[in-house]
């Protein structure tokens, strides 16, 4: 495990010696809140990195999103959810592989919806862990706060494009790192979420990364599908 002190999202234009902006941050979950970690933006394409490797089996071991349930607010969120979906003509009969899918709600949600080809995968979950997922192609992959996850955002993405059908569609959810202020840690402590999130690319340097992996963006949505009409669910 090496220190990430070069920008591996605009292939190491911007580089830690010469960031203007990084803070150390303290970890927002629990059992690991005394730990802090040196977030850093890179100078070239605005996106923030962790520093510091890390042990992922030691963080992961009991990682909250585990315990969720599809409870109201879930499937009110996933209602919103489902809605931007069908807005780029995804449908009942359209096969859908949520990547990096956590203990499965969103899976179990559009079976539940009427969608008949619905497969989740999640190493960090054995329920979901299964390699098999990904020995196939979709009409729709969806990798929802799961980018800014992994160690190598371009290999990763590039990755996923392979598991697509001709025409299919990739929904990314993540953070952008150009709205985030790391003078105010604790206001963006749910988006800087370390020491988790390893690179949070900006959505500029996400279209790029896209685009070089041979994708074209069609839609955008600013808000989190979680910002719902619902006062609690927000």
């Amino acid at each position: 495990m090496v220190e990430c002190t070069e920008c591996n999202v605009c292939n190491g234009n911007g580089k830690y010696e010469n960031t203007q902006d990084s803070r150390d941050i303290a970890c927002n979950v629990r059992a690991f809140q005394h730990e802090v970690f040196t977030v850093w933006r890179c100078p070239s394409c605005g996106s923030l990195h962790c520093k510091q490797p890390i042990d992922a089996g030691r963080y992961y071991r009991s990682y909250p999103v585990k315990s969720h349930t599809l409870d109201f607010w879930a499937r009110t969120a996933y209602t919103n959810y489902l809605r931007r979906l069908t807005q780029v003509k995804i449908n009942q009969a359209s096969s859908v592989l949520d990547y990096g899918c956590g203990p499965g709600l969103l899976v179990e949600f559009l079976k539940q919806s009427g969608f008949q080809d619905v497969a989740g995968f999640d190493a960090h979950v054995p329920k979901f862990s299964n390699k098999a997922a990904l020995d196939r192609t979709y009409d729709l992959v969806i990798t929802q706060d799961v980018i800014e996850h992994v160690d190598n955002p371009r290999e990763w993405l590039e990755s996923l494009v392979q598991l697509l059908n001709p025409e299919g569609i990739i929904c990314i959810g993540t953070p952008n790192a150009a709205e985030i202020d790391l003078s105010q840690a604790d206001t963006f402590a749910l988006s800087l979420h370390q020491p988790y999130h390893r690179h949070l690319l900006s959505y500029r340097a996400l279209i790029a990364m896209a685009e070089k992996a041979g994708l074209k963006a069609i839609a955008q949505h600013d808000r989190f599908y979680y910002d719902t009409l619902y006062p609690t669910v927000n």
